[in-house]
């Protein structure tokens, strides 16, 4: 099949690196895969990912347009960041294809082409949520408080899965919202992730510290969700804790979150170590050394952790929490901590884990195991192909759909049941034609 990958491009994207995989295997499988670079024009001259084809940017129309028409079918990979994934939505209201939605709540990505839109942008909201959502949506006055208040009750991901032909996600907890956006097949498929030769590497001994301390890390972009001041809190009322740990920060981080954190830490008692942003090969350092790893998320936005999904394949004893995709992960190879009792919870995680070298070495052996099996970018390659089929097959199906809503909109038509329409429809999305 002749396949065309929208995804970012760019070294310091997860996805990409994922979709390099996914692409390595569907080219040894015989497709023509071409990938065109989704992110913002100013990122465009960043050095990339090996998809093993060179990537074409997205604002290039002349060498777009004809890949467009070839193709079998088109991905777009989708993430909330509109500077990684401006060129998908460039591209997917011009030709819909399949949608691997990364994370399941994406106003960050919407606010983003919002911007590029505005004269359409308040219908969108409107027509998803009602009346009074356009105001409500545009009037946070902090991220903070845009997360808060859209999270749950407007995360746009039925916009964006309104048009896809088909849908792949990574996990199961917010597929309700993607099924009412998307009429095509939806399928969850384990994220494709691996580790590259790091965990053959030994750690130098130049990296070995020669204390007894147990080193906690957190990875990822650092902001309220990520839970940090909830792990020092943790750490702060144990003495135990204090005494015997030393916390980790990877990650980009903005100054006054620094500056909070680190005085939360020293009121506390705390041995913080924040380190920004550091390069790949600093980052499996950072794992490697790690004793214990905390994945925490409140409130849980995304389909897949990619530094959950690591940690395990490094074999570490990781701590998540007990919501969305970490809820999903086997009980016998996490541990889960309750987003209600947030600190006390993960203070009797940490110290079971902080004394007892077993636990954390049995949890970590597991955890590789069962990590290095399921997310693996071969299987995510054979689904991604069979998707592109059943995706094919559903095409006329919504663009009836889509047709007849438009012509009952234009007879005055409101408040139109969808499923009233999609359901005698089936009958073709059933059949076996190709």
């Amino acid at each position: 099949m002749n396949i065309v990958l929208f995804t970012p491009a760019l070294k310091t994207s997860a996805i990409g690196r994922m979709v390099s995989r996914v692409a390595s295997e569907l080219i040894k499988w015989g497709h023509v895969i071409s990938v065109v670079r989704s992110e913002d024009i100013h990122l465009i001259a960043e050095a990339t990912h090996d998809f093993g084809v060179i990537p074409i940017a997205w604002n290039d129309d002349e060498m777009v347009r004809p890949l467009m028409q070839d193709a079998d079918f088109v991905v777009y990979q989708i993430g909330d960041n509109y500077s990684f994934h401006r060129g998908c939505l460039e591209w997917l209201a011009r030709k819909s294809g399949v949608v691997c939605l990364h994370d399941f709540y994406v106003a960050h990505l919407f606010l983003g082409w919002a911007r590029d839109h505005a004269s359409g942008a308040s219908q969108v909201v409107e027509r998803w949520y009602g009346k009074g959502a356009p105001s409500a949506f545009f009037s946070a006055a902090s991220t903070a408080d845009f997360i808060r208040d859209t999270h749950q009750s407007m995360p746009m991901t039925e916009w964006v899965c309104s048009m896809a032909t088909g849908v792949i996600t990574h996990s199961s907890w917010g597929i309700s919202r993607v099924k009412e956006g998307c009429a095509g097949p939806v399928q969850v498929v384990p994220l494709a992730y691996d580790v590259g030769d790091t965990l053959n590497q030994e750690v130098g001994p130049h990296n070995v510290q020669c204390d007894a301390s147990i080193k906690i890390l957190t990875v990822g972009h650092v902001n309220p969700n990520k839970r940090v001041a909830s792990v020092i809190g943790a750490i702060k009322s144990s003495q135990p804790l204090r005494k015997r740990c030393n916390y980790q920060v990877v990650g980009p981080i903005q100054v006054h979150s620094v500056n909070e954190l680190a005085a939360l830490a020293r009121n506390g008692g705390v041995r913080l170590r924040i380190h920004g942003e550091v390069d790949s090969q600093a980052l499996a350092r950072m794992f490697q050394l790690a004793d214990i790893v905390c994945c925490l998320r409140w409130p849980s936005l995304e389909a897949a952790s990619a530094s959950a999904i690591e940690a395990m394949m490094h074999g570490k004893a990781v701590v998540v929490t007990n919501t969305g995709f970490y809820s999903e992960l086997p009980d016998d190879c996490v541990i889960k901590v309750d987003p209600m009792n947030e600190v006390a919870s993960l203070r009797v995680a940490l110290e079971r884990l902080a004394f007892d070298d077993d636990l954390r070495q049995t949890l970590g052996t597991r955890a590789r195991a069962w990590s290095t099996n399921t997310f693996t970018a071969h299987n995510y390659a054979r689904q991604l192909a069979e998707m592109g089929k059943m995706a094919a097959r559903s095409a006329p199906v919504i663009g009836a759909l889509r047709h007849f809503a438009s012509v009952l909109e234009s007879w005055g038509g409101k408040d139109i049941d969808m499923d009233e329409i999609v359901h005698p429809l089936q009958l073709f999305q059933d059949s076996d034609y190709s």
